[in-house]
């Protein structure tokens, strides 16, 4: 997982929060890639169009608090599709 933090204003980030990230993720890595504890209210949504060369889709992490320190961009790595078996 790649994640880079921005000190902005959570209006500046095209963010969905009721959709979720793409790619193998769980909450728990997200909220420990981005420095908060799970106790401090994590809230996790994707982006809905490219933001600063991330891609659309990343997840952001920040706190689900009026007082939000920072936002993380993460990108999750995408799991590879399984091969398709042939039929002897």
């Amino acid at each position: 997982m790649k994640a880079v933090r921005y000190d902005v204003s959570l209006d500046q980030v095209p963010v969905d929060f009721f959709a979720d990230p793409d790619g193998a993720w769980s909450l728990e890595a997200l909220a420990n890639i981005s420095g908060f504890e799970l106790e401090q209210g994590v809230a996790v949504g994707a982006l809905t169009q490219c933001f600063n060369g991330h891609p659309e889709g990343a997840a952001v992490v920040t706190l689900n608090a009026k007082a939000r320190p920072y936002v993380v961009i993460v990108e999750c790595e995408v799991a590879a599709p399984l091969p398709i078996a042939q039929s002897a």
